[in-house]
């Protein structure tokens, strides 16, 4: 065969036609499939550049919040404090404004943003305690009912989020959390740890940390119950009160308060700055942003997000919080009934309550009426400094970062001034009040370890086929969905859309439901969202 010939009729093993094995197969030649690889290529480079670029752009602003926040960075604002006493008039109280307002003000803001901000840190729970508290305070700029809406929505979300680990991590949760008392095999009468307890002492050590939690959750919104009650009562039997408005007795840490005020606003009298610092209070809202902050601890415990926080759990701080808020409740509540003292605010009791009643129902009634902004002469402790302290060393502990805490407490500290210069207070109140709470919370630490019943429980449960997660437990169906919507939703309508006057009504009927559901199903994870959304609409109201 001539060259020719084979020139014209290739072999096959030398040809260079494509096969094509798919119709729309871009030839492998082609320069439509140089740029499709390309175009493909370059998506993965895009992202990974784009999330370079916002990693460094973070990493450069928790620098430059490093340096705002440092040490040497108090010589600016110490400078601005000490030029201010050299200076008059504008001058001063600007430099005063400067120094003070680092100080109390944007240091801290500045310091949560730096924790924030720092990704070498392992602690992703404080970053995302310090991210939940920022938050509060940014969404206290926008109207009430949204910042309810987002509470409600992520109670929600914790909720779901919590029933799908607690079937997820049952034999987990048995086998690292909890250590058995002893290896060998418990006795009958293990739980009882005293011979001579009493039936209610031995029931108590027989329950597990969230069936405790369960009943403290109940517990403070019933305290809190009488103690409104009883504010009513001793406001009402406080005769010189009720007919004019007594001398108050000498304050000097207000004194001392309004004095700054008056060289801060450059004001010639203290009450003229009365509605920039009330405007100020609301931006910060530091109550609410605690409140942030003590959710997402909560969310961190339940998820188990911190390795340090490994040991403890969410039903475990839940109920060290509520024992040390319900303790100084009752403190405070006995306090203001033993010793009443007159009121700063003119005409208090005419302001807040009506003429006493003549019989015992009219009483009743009024005294239902929630005192959520106070009321006259309950003034030993300061309920506001007891729940803001308690709530205050409950998600510190957890965030457990000794610059966030100092920042938290500075902003909690500026809330208390502000309380006092308005008069709502005096300052030995909020200072008792903050002093007794912190010291109860040390005091009941060990209420976050369980008890021997709970361990020898877990213990029984090691190994063994009891802890079983059926597929139709987990299934995300409408009917759970609603179920674990239900609390929320009626909880933001409590807040959003009912009047204040009779919210107390509702709360009574949902804690009896709570307990109700509690005491016939037994503590679930269900049970454990609705106290939650409880506690939610309690804060919600009475802070």
């Amino acid at each position: 065969m001539s060259s020719r010939s084979r020139k014209a009729n290739p072999s096959p093993s030398t040809s260079k036609t494509n096969v094509h094995l798919g119709g729309n197969e871009t030839p492998r030649g082609s320069s439509g499939g140089a740029k499709s690889r390309r175009k493909t290529a370059k998506v993965p480079i895009m992202e990974l550049t784009s999330r370079r670029k916002a990693i460094r752009a973070v990493e450069a602003l928790h620098s430059i919040l490093k340096v705002a926040t440092s040490i040497e960075a108090l010589f600016i604002p110490a400078l601005a404090i000490a030029g201010s006493i050299f200076a008059t008039g504008k001058l001063h109280a600007s430099l005063l404004r400067i120094g003070i307002g680092y100080i109390f003000i944007l240091r801290p803001l500045l310091t949560t943003l730096r924790v924030m901000t720092n990704f070498k840190s392992a602690k992703m729970d404080t970053k995302i305690i310090a991210f939940a508290f920022s938050a509060s305070i940014l969404c206290n700029q926008f109207p009430a009912w949204l910042s309810a809406l987002v509470a409600s929505c992520s109670v929600f979300a914790f909720g779901l989020a919590s029933r799908q680990l607690a079937h997820q991590s049952k034999r987990k949760k048995a086998d690292e959390i909890f250590e058995p008392a002893s290896p060998a095999e418990p006795t009958k009468d293990a739980p009882s740890t005293a011979g001579g307890a009493t039936t209610i002492a031995k029931k108590w050590s027989s329950l597990t940390l969230r069936e405790r939690a369960g009943f403290g959750t109940i517990a403070v919104v019933g305290s809190l119950l009488l103690e409104n009650f009883l504010i009513w009562v001793v406001s009402a039997t406080y005769e010189p009160g009720i007919s004019g408005s007594p001398e108050p007795l000498q304050d000097n840490g207000r004194t001392l308060i309004e004095m700054l005020v008056s060289e801060v606003f450059d004001v010639s009298q203290p009450w003229m700055a009365k509605r920039r610092l009330q405007t100020l209070r609301d931006a910060l809202n530091v109550q609410w942003a605690i409140v942030s902050g003590l959710g997402a601890s909560f969310i961190c415990l339940e998820l188990q997000l911190g390795k340090h926080n490994s040991h403890r759990t969410l039903a475990g701080l839940a109920l060290h919080a509520l024992m040390t808020l319900a303790s100084a409740r009752l403190i405070r509540t006995v306090s203001f009934g033993l010793t009443v003292l007159p009121s700063q605010v003119p005409n208090c009791y005419a302001r807040h309550f009506p003429p006493p009643p003549d019989n015992w129902r009219d009483w009743l009634m009024v005294g239902f009426l929630p005192n959520s902004r106070g009321g006259c002469n309950d003034l030993i402790l300061s309920g506001h400094a007891t729940v803001t302290s308690s709530i205050g060393c409950a998600f510190t502990s957890v965030a457990s970062d000794t610059s966030f805490s100092i920042a938290v407490w500075t902003l909690i500290a500026l809330d208390y001034s502000i309380e006092t210069y308005q008069g709502l207070h005096y300052s030995v109140d909020m200072w008792l009040g903050c002093i007794v709470t912190c010291l109860l919370w040390h005091l009941t630490k060990g209420l976050e370890v369980p008890g021997d019943a709970e361990r020898i429980r877990s213990a029984k449960n090691r190994g063994s086929d009891a802890i079983q997660t059926h597929d139709h437990e987990t299934q995300l169906n409408t009917g759970v969905l609603v179920r674990y919507a239900l609390p929320p939703a009626i909880g933001f309508v409590i807040l959003a859309a009912v009047p204040e006057a009779i919210r107390n009504y509702f709360l009574v009927g949902y804690t009896a439901a709570a307990g109700v559901i509690l005491f016939t199903s037994g503590f679930t994870n269900y049970v454990q969202h609705i106290l939650l959304c409880l506690l939610y609409v309690t804060l919600g109201t009475y802070l």
